[in-house]
């Protein structure tokens, strides 16, 4: 028999996890769920110093500061273009459902809901900033790592050859790094069928009927992005969508069982390198970057169809300046959600309070947060991954 590809390895361990986690006694599901655990800490271990090392290294990679500043240019325009089309696609297909006409809140659900806390943008500001790089790690902060690995960067590439022993270390560092991150995706598939199995028990059709719609709403929408990325692929990129899919899988299957952007980091960059064959210096900047801002599935199309369902459940008629309005803040959105689990539900409030609609509404849906969690995190992993490919594909830079 054939032996089966890695990428189709991660579904056959995703599709295997959720229909027996479904069927799994107790005591078996608690041996499981370790092994779960274990693989998201072992991503976690290797998320700063391969984010470092790379941006440095991608950075030294570069002949002149004009470069940096075209590669972070062309980045942030693909980020901002691909996520308005989300915002589009999630108000278009949130109008079409109507996800939460006819029901009711139940006020059992209202009682517990508590919205999340949302940082001023002053907090929000000073948090990006690097200060005290240790308490930032420890705090589980990237943007700041980030952050310090461009100044870095910049300053090693403006050194010209007076940097080239520093250039040489980060280098290696970034080769041993991929080493390490090599060995550590290779447990996907068991990684991955921990991490869903519990899924596959907690979820049943009782739970989840109430609000089909919804979770329909937002399956399909991403969906359509996907779509859109196809296309982006074809005529930007030149290149064919079934082949980069088929390259980017394990990235998308491993964003889909850890419902985390950040934490599938490592998975995404050495996808994209060593399966997608981007170049480092490109992949080393803009994956690290689209894991903390590039939220197409959960800062753009995940508040959108949120919104609708909110109007629809207290039957507010939006106008079309609140759909303008929910359209550009989820837009700006994707660029200040944090890529780690939970933080959607933040821009969500965010956008709701924009418009001036109950908070409410987004007590409905949490409880079944992990179930399109998993489709709003493959979809922002995919488009980083995409616009890392157009930019190399387009950008022109030399390395």
């Amino acid at each position: 028999m054939k032996r089966l590809g890695f990428g189709n390895q991660c579904l056959f361990a995703l599709v295997l996890g959720l229909v027996l986690g479904h069927f799994m006694p107790i005591p078996a599901l608690k041996a499981v769920i370790p092994f779960g655990s274990a693989f998201i800490k072992l991503l976690q271990l290797i998320i700063v110093p391969l984010t470092f090392s790379t941006i440095v290294a991608s950075f030294s990679k570069l002949e002149s500061i004009a470069l940096v500043k075209k590669l972070g240019l062309n980045t942030l325009i693909w980020f901002m273009l691909t996520a308005a089309i989300a915002s589009v696609i999630g108000v278009a297909v949130g109008s079409l459902f109507s996800p939460g006409s006819g029901l009711i809140l139940d006020p059992a659900i209202i009682a517990k809901y508590k919205p999340r806390e949302i940082p001023n943008i002053a907090d929000t500001f000073l948090n990006m900033l690097p200060g005290n790089l240790i308490h930032d790690i420890a705090m589980g902060r990237i943007i700041p790592v980030i952050i310090f690995a461009i100044f870095f960067g910049i300053a090693l590439t403006s050194l010209h050859d007076q940097g080239r022993h520093v250039r040489a270390f980060f280098d290696e560092f970034s080769h041993v790094m991929f080493k390490i991150t090599r060995v550590i995706i290779r447990l996907s598939p068991i990684g991955i069928f921990a991490l869903v199995a519990p899924v596959g028990h907690d979820y049943g059709i009782a739970t989840l009927l109430p609000l089909a719609k919804f979770i329909l709403a937002i399956y399909v929408a991403c969906a359509l992005q996907l779509i859109v990325y196809a296309l982006l692929v074809t005529f930007v990129a030149h290149k064919n969508p079934i082949t980069f899919f088929r390259q980017f899988w394990p990235a998308m299957i491993t964003a889909f069982t850890t419902s985390s952007s950040l934490g599938t980091m490592p998975v995404t960059l050495e996808t994209l390198v060593d399966r997608v064959k981007i170049k480092e210096s490109v992949a080393g900047f803009v994956a690290p970057l689209g894991a903390t801002m590039k939220m197409d599935g959960c800062g753009a199309i995940y508040p959108a169809v949120v919104c609708i369902l909110t109007a629809n459940l207290f039957n507010i008629d939006l106008s079309i300046t609140q759909y303008i309005l929910i359209i550009v803040t989820c837009t700006i959105a994707t660029i200040g959600t944090a890529g780690v689990p939970g933080t959607a539900s933040i821009m969500a409030t965010v956008v709701l309070l924009s418009i001036g609609l109950p908070l409410e509404g987004l007590a409905l849906v949490i409880g079944i947060d992990k179930v399109v969690d998993m489709m709003r995190t493959m979809t922002n992993v995919t488009g980083s991954g995409i616009c890392a490919l157009i930019i190399d594909k387009k950008a022109t830079i030399t390395v």
